[in-house]
């Protein structure tokens, strides 16, 4: 190149970024709005048996909790750009409703969790912990 190392460096470590810039602009997704029919979609994907009696929603689409006809639950929730599923018993999940949020942490190692803003919290959170 030029023969000046600093110049060189300079000029290759601005080279880099600009490749992670520009992939970072065509790979942007934005993060997946967990509805209803995106809930669904991805609950009979991951988990066909489960069949969903009632849902909740989370106010800004984080996620959605369904009860199944089995008396289990699925938890759906995004990841990144994708939505991911946790599916548990009742009483499988640490769960608390504070001031109109569900908040779930399911029992399997590695899960986070996850917080619901809705109307009825502390009655899925009754149903969810098994009372």
């Amino acid at each position: 190149m030029t023969g000046n190392l600093l110049l060189d460096s300079a000029i290759s470590i601005g080279a880099i970024a600009l490749m992670v810039f520009i992939a970072w602009l065509a790979f942007k997704a934005p993060p997946a709005k967990v509805d209803e029919a995106a809930a669904a979609s991805r609950l009979a994907f991951d988990e066909p048996d489960f069949l969903p009696i009632s849902w909740v929603f989370d106010r800004d689409g984080r996620a959605a909790v369904a009860e199944g006809a089995r008396g289990d639950f699925a938890l759906v929730s995004r990841l990144g750009a994708d939505l991911v599923t946790r599916r548990f018993p009742a009483g499988g999940a640490t769960v608390m409703a504070e001031k109109g949020a569900l908040i779930i942490r399911p029992a399997d190692p590695g899960s986070r969790p996850v917080t619901l803003s809705c109307a009825d919290a502390a009655d899925w959170a009754r149903k969810i912990a098994g009372e």
